[in-house]
């Protein structure tokens, strides 16, 4: 369960995060995994770098993305 605390740091959290990716997945439709990874990095800081696989994880799990292992591309889901 996602549950805030007192020193929660909200722009690193796991849904700010997750709702980056999914701005830009939006956008561009399929992206190279290292290239939102660094998008992701240069929006919120190096911090970014620790909660970008939990939050890829998170869209995974709902359904937003999917990931294409022969080209490394996350792909944003819309059904």
């Amino acid at each position: 369960m996602l549950t805030p605390r007192k020193h929660l740091d909200l722009n690193t959290s796991l849904l700010r995060i997750a709702s980056i990716m999914l701005k830009e997945l939006h956008k561009r439709g399929v992206i190279e995994m290292m290239t939102l990874k660094l998008r992701v990095i240069r929006r919120v800081g190096s911090n970014g770098e620790l909660m970008f696989l939990p939050a890829l994880n998170f869209l995974y799990l709902l359904g937003k993305v999917e990931y294409h292992v022969q080209n490394d591309t996350l792909e944003y889901r819309t059904d």
